[in-house]
């Protein structure tokens, strides 16, 4: 008896995961983001809950070279982006990221070339390694104030990127972060802090500070 209702449950689990156009895999107490369904959709919401779990993580590669994706919503309990999970998605613009998010793994969005709109978590901690590795399109970002780490090569080759406020919480930062961002000119700094003590010792970098108070 026990082994029919498992084959039922699973049998459940795969009709309810086939409305979506992820793929989900199921851990202990929650569920992750494995794939996309459906690689000709524009747009993509990742789900507070499927499958009757909460959606923790969207896992490694999950979307990497998605062709024709083009914005995607990461809502609310959603708390990791993991390695390459968006990493060439050519035609991918926008991107907004609930509160929940505090974890944007190396490489994240790598060579995603047209991405320009980026709405960060409040709650973001860490900006992994080369997370938006040659996002020439990527005009301005705000980072919040609870990011502590942001990787090396975080920013590499945002070569549109005119200025930048470094949060007031940052602990971990490295010269490299912004390397090959050639129209990048002001950098918003607290003196003193973490960071300041390392961008001030690179020539290039030390010309673009400008020390603002804490507020």
């Amino acid at each position: 008896m026990s082994v029919i209702k498992e084959f039922f449950s699973a049998l459940s689990d795969r009709v309810r995961e086939s409305k979506y156009p992820l793929k989900f895999t199921k851990k202990d107490g929650y569920v992750t983001v494995s794939g996309y369904r459906d690689r000709l959709q524009p747009r993509c919401e990742v789900p507070s809950e499927a499958m009757g779990l909460p959606v923790r993580e969207i896992e490694p590669r999950a979307f990497t070279e998605c062709p024709f994706l083009f914005e995607i919503f990461v809502r609310e309990g959603v708390e990791r982006i993991g390695a390459n999970a968006f990493s060439s998605c050519e035609q991918l613009s926008m991107v907004h990221l609930s509160d929940s998010v505090s974890v944007i793994e190396r490489n994240a969005f790598f060579e995603c070339r047209h991405l320009f709109c980026v709405d960060l978590s409040n709650g973001l901690d860490e900006i992994g390694d080369r997370a938006f590795y040659d996002c020439r399109g990527l005009r301005d970002i705000t980072l919040p104030d609870s990011v502590r780490r942001i990787g090396e090569q975080a920013f590499y080759g945002c070569t549109q990127l005119k200025e930048v406020r470094l949060p007031i919480n940052l602990k971990e930062i490295y010269r490299s972060t912004f390397d090959n961002c050639p129209e990048l000119t002001d950098i918003y700094i607290e003196r003193g802090s973490p960071a300041d003590l390392v961008l001030s010792q690179s020539e290039r970098y030390a010309k673009m500070l400008r020390y603002v108070p804490r507020i």
